[in-house]
């Protein structure tokens, strides 16, 4: 199955917005990524906050789709999984995960950009939870917040920090604190 201008379109902004960030990404850059005159992404995507809000509902729909496949019937196998997810999305100097891009830029973005990722950690944090109940983990709910946060936060740290290894020790340190 052949891309669509408007999934071209969207995959050139995840790529911008993973690398540079929302604010950085023009319309006229994305014209250019893929081909078409930028008048072509605004018949796509009327505005900027229109954009934001597919691109973060399709890249939280993608990772879902991950999230459902991580068997989690062995709790320890499962964090390993969830970890992966988060570690595939840091690609230093490149990107990372585009929800923690959007979540360091919170306060200058669009509201309805804001409650699709806001939406995005949610899911994840639900996931968790979920997990860690049907696992026993005492307070899962707490130690669900902590693990996305730790993820999250790691990412943007080593990514600033261009040294990979912050994110790994951060994300040991976090699956560590999960106990039963």
């Amino acid at each position: 199955m052949s891309q669509t201008m408007k999934d071209k379109i969207l995959q050139a902004a995840e790529d911008r917005v993973r690398g540079a960030g929302f604010a950085e990404m023009s319309f006229r850059d994305l014209a250019k990524d893929v081909g078409i005159k930028s008048a072509s992404v605004h018949y796509h995507f009327p505005t900027k906050p229109d954009l934001g809000e597919a691109l973060v509902q399709r890249y939280a729909e993608q990772f879902e789709v991950h999230l459902e496949k991580i068997d989690q019937d062995d709790l320890q196998k499962a964090l390993d999984g969830f970890v992966a997810l988060y570690s595939q999305a840091l690609v230093l100097n490149e990107s990372i995960c585009l929800c923690a891009v959007m979540g360091a830029e919170a306060i200058g973005l669009p509201e309805n950009v804001n409650q699709r990722t806001k939406a995005f950690f949610a899911m994840n944090k639900t996931w968790l939870e979920h997990l860690f109940t049907r696992h026993g983990i005492e307070d899962a709910g707490d130690k669900a917040g902590l693990v996305v946060a730790a993820l999250e936060g790691g990412m943007i740290v080593a990514s600033a920090s261009n040294d990979r290894t912050l994110f790994d020790r951060v994300a040991r340190t976090a699956m560590a604190s999960i106990t039963i």
